[in-house]
């Protein structure tokens, strides 16, 4: 019982931190997308809810509370993806669950916000943030799998058929070697979103940033530089082979993204400790 009631408070702990990085974070996509669109919001306002939204509300301000709420239900249901490496045993069972619940909220809060104007950008949208969500569960799992073999270690118990799990570096190269090219398959043939927008944008600071903070708390200082570094390289490749020399930037926002994430990730591991 009191199992499941340190469970329950470490769930509820969870979507209550999560919940204002929803909200921050939605409201970032609208100023940035505001921020580079062509044309210009009609004014030089800065649109903080779809004009589709904001008609059906018959106020701004309404949609602008009612996007806030949706947001942060959303950053609460991906703050709590941790929550089944907690529970003993049918770890993926749960976390394709948790997948399952925090898709359902996404198109619900897509569909009350007016974030969809087409029922394709749904599944484009959706396909993003599936795939964002097996990344990140991959880095959760190497981390999750590396405490798991160092308690063993330490309490002197049998490794459990293997005393080692997927390193990050062999992840970081299956996806920044493989994944474009996965991404490129399904792009459009006249506009490629997904390799020229998606991937350099989003999924690639996104996972070098995760990965390195779930490195930096559980390994030393040398092991940091050296795997922003292994990021920043594994991108010339493909600049090379599936880009051109002006997708260069994309190794400065690996290296960048994992050195930020690999100190932040120390430092909550320093901090934890104490």
């Amino acid at each position: 019982m009191s199992g499941e009631v340190s469970i329950r408070r470490e769930l509820f702990r969870r979507a209550a931190r999560g919940f204002p990085w929803g909200v921050a974070l939605v409201y970032l996509v609208f100023v940035t997308e505001n921020a580079f669109s062509i044309p210009a919001p009609a004014g030089g306002n800065l649109l903080m809810v779809s004009e589709a939204m904001a008609e059906a509300c018959g106020s701004p301000v309404t949609a602008a509370l009612i996007q806030m709420l949706w947001s942060g239900l959303l950053g609460a249901a991906l703050g709590t993806a941790g929550i089944p490496f907690l529970l003993e045993g049918r770890t993926l069972l749960w976390s394709g669950v948790h997948m399952s619940v925090t898709a359902a909220v996404f198109s619900l809060a897509g569909w009350r916000c007016r974030w969809f104007p087409i029922w394709e950008s749904w599944l484009f949208l959706l396909g993003i943030l599936a795939l964002c969500y097996l990344l990140l569960w991959a880095v959760r799992y190497i981390g999750w799998r590396q405490d798991l073999l160092a308690l063993r270690r330490a309490a002197g118990l049998p490794l459990d058929g293997g005393g080692r799990s997927l390193p990050y570096p062999l992840l970081a190269a299956a996806v920044e070697l493989a994944l474009p090219w996965l991404l490129r398959c399904m792009d459009p043939a006249d506009v490629p979103v997904l390799t020229g927008i998606f991937y350099p944008f989003l999924i690639l600071p996104l996972f070098c940033f995760f990965s390195a903070l779930s490195l930096g708390r559980r390994k030393p200082w040398p092991r940091v530089p050296g795997y922003a570094a292994w990021c920043a390289a594994l991108t010339l490749p493909n600049v090379f082979l599936l880009y051109n020399y002006t997708a260069s930037f994309q190794a400065c926002a690996a290296g960048a993204a994992a050195l930020s994430g690999g100190l932040l990730g120390m430092a909550l591991g320093k901090l934890k400790k104490t």
